[in-house]
């Protein structure tokens, strides 16, 4: 190894003790520089051999991957990627690692807490009783049974499968759509059908997409209008995924019969978003990763990436999978951590 190895935190969300213990004995140098602008990355990170991400609009763009002549890696404290330009890291042979399994359990666990707090309209029933009412409520907006109702899985990756495993127990018909799963079923016994017919068929939605180029946008004003009127969407994957703008004119105009947001568009949601005014919209900010085990499993993970990346090896979760990396790396099940 190297004398020196810097690993540069460009985001600085949180205690970094767990890191700087795993760093010192392997001769990785941690060092935390806010920097949010491409001008401020690329003078924090001019002399980084890794790069360390947590938010998800610190701007990695081209111009600032250029510039990093000395980074064999990118790792990102998330899922997702979208704010690295992958193409051009690829292009410099840096390599892309993610935390993609950290919060599987917490992201799962939270649609479902969407999607059974929407057919039971429980936030719907919480504010009726508060505003002095009781009798009545199911009358004015009769429920349906859940074992009779169809999920609809926009994607079929890990988190999504994990609340498919989880719905399950309901008793309901379940289908995806994913354009990179085969076959008829999944392993969960989920119906594996096009994006059209789910939209069609589905009384809930929920959507567990990374957000890309393809992906940015989907849910919008065609697919709203295939929906039935009944129709509850959830989103706990990344707010762009679905159009904000048609998603209001849905509710408005009621082609949709509600939907809950873990993720929007801006975020923080602005004061003035109309999607604070609809009773049938459920709102939480953008928390369903969260927990104290996956704060500490995803401090794991990039260090892990880190660390392996440092003594000669791949990281756990490589985004760019088919990079040339700058140096040679081995299989990351030969690495001893």
């Amino acid at each position: 190894m190297n004398p020196r190895f810097q690993a540069v935190n460009i985001d600085c969300n949180f205690d970094y003790t767990y890191d700087q213990q795993r760093f010192g004995p392997i001769g990785v140098d941690l060092l935390l520089k806010k920097a949010t602008t491409e001008d401020e990355i690329i003078a924090a990170c001019a002399d980084a051999d890794a790069v360390l991400l947590e938010g998800t609009k610190t701007p990695m763009t081209a111009r600032v991957i250029s510039a990093l002549r000395r980074c064999r890696v990118i790792a990102k404290s998330a899922v997702g990627v979208d704010n690295v330009d992958l193409a051009a890291a690829t292009a410099h042979g840096i390599v892309v690692a993610n935390a993609a399994d950290y919060c599987t359990e917490e992201v799962s666990d939270h649609a479902v807490a969407l999607l059974m707090a929407s057919a039971r309209r429980v936030m719907s029933m919480d504010r009726f009783v508060r505003t002095g009412q009781w009798a009545g409520f199911t009358r004015a907006n009769p429920l349906r049974r859940v074992s009779q109702l169809t999920l609809g899985l926009v994607g079929l990756g890990r988190i999504s499968r994990a609340t498919a495993r989880k719905m399950a127990g309901f008793q309901m018909r379940m289908v995806a759509s994913d354009p990179y799963v085969t076959g008829s079923t999944s392993e969960a016994g989920v119906e594996i059908v096009p994006l059209e017919r789910l939209l069609k068929e589905a009384d809930l939605i929920s959507v567990h997409v990374p957000l890309n180029a393809e992906t940015r946008g989907m849910i919008g004003e065609s697919a709203f209008r295939q929906m039935k009127p009944t129709a509850i969407v959830v989103n706990t994957s990344r707010g762009p995924v679905i159009d904000q703008d048609a998603l209001v004119r849905a509710l408005r105009e009621k082609w949709i019969g509600g939907a809950a947001l873990d993720v929007v568009a801006e975020e923080p949601l602005p004061l003035t978003s109309p999607l604070r005014d609809f009773d049938q919209v459920i709102l939480t900010p953008h928390t369903g990763a969260d927990s104290e085990d996956s704060m500490q499993h995803v401090r794991r993970t990039v260090v892990d990436s880190v660390s392996a990346v440092r003594q000669g090896y791949w990281p756990p979760f490589p985004v760019n999978a088919k990079v040339t990396p700058r140096f040679p790396l081995k299989p990351w099940t030969e690495f001893r951590h």
